[in-house]
């Protein structure tokens, strides 16, 4: 045989439906998340509860009462976002994600800057991420024993940094185990998560039916007009703000 026909032939590939797209059958395993996984993990990566935490009150300094109007505005280019990631995984999946697509697509220094990038922003995040949950970690505490005293150790400095490495191990090593185990988790986390914020959402509706809120504002139809707002750098930095909130679990 010929070394002409050698390299005529098609190659070899795990997975056969894959063939006709040049891809390998690498990374994850077909059927290893399904719908529901693919939904908690998608929460999870919004991340509601530090989301709403870290970003909504900087952007009701920017916007005041038209941030409902703001994240209409923030939602319209993630959703396209979402659709392209969508066609982009149903072309070509792929666990390298970004790295993989922008490769294949505009060469490998651009899949190279988009890969390291994403590392950044992970390290970045995580790392904030651990911040907050330490403050809330020792708020915890402070409210289950009834001591005032143990809220104020998230200010000691050693002590928050060795809190937040500790955060920060634990989520590694939960990434290490794989893809099952983190599902696992996820599914706590986020049922956690969204019954604290039901739970919230519920006891703020109550009090403002009972006359008992904090500083309420009645529903106006005004929250829902993006020209409502002050200034146009005001718009910007809630919009940006609002993309951040609706974005954060579109990043592949």
């Amino acid at each position: 045989m010929s070394p002409k026909e050698v390299t005529a032939q098609p190659p070899s590939t795990t997975d056969p439906g894959r063939a006709d797209k040049g891809l390998s059958g690498k990374g994850l395993k077909a059927g290893a998340v399904g719908l529901v996984g693919a939904v908690v993990i998608g929460v999870s990566c919004i991340a509601p509860a530090y989301t709403l935490t870290a970003a909504l009150g900087p952007t009701v300094s920017e916007v005041g009462v038209q941030l409902p109007a703001v994240f209409l505005v923030g939602f319209i280019p993630m959703i396209l976002v979402a659709f392209g990631y969508r066609e982009l995984n149903n072309a070509m999946p792929d666990a390298g994600t970004s790295f993989t697509w922008a490769s294949r697509a505009f060469g490998p220094w651009i899949g190279w800057m988009g890969g390291w990038g994403l590392i950044a922003a992970t390290i970045i995040v995580l790392s904030n991420l651990a911040a907050v949950a330490v403050d809330f970690f020792y708020l915890m505490l402070a409210q289950l024993f009834g001591n005032p005293e143990l809220g104020e150790l998230s200010k000691n400095l050693p002590l928050n940094i060795a809190t937040t490495l500790v955060f920060i191990a634990l989520a590694c090593w939960i990434s290490y185990r794989g893809m099952e185990t983190t599902k696992g988790v996820q599914y706590v986390l986020v049922a956690f998560q969204l019954l604290v914020l039901g739970w919230f959402a519920v006891a703020a509706f109550s009090h403002v039916a009972g006359g008992t809120a904090f500083d309420a504002t009645a529903i106006s139809p005004d929250w829902f007009n993006p020209f409502a707002v002050g200034s146009f750098s005001a718009f910007a930095a809630g919009v940006s703000l609002s993309i951040f909130i609706t974005g954060a679990g579109t990043s592949p």
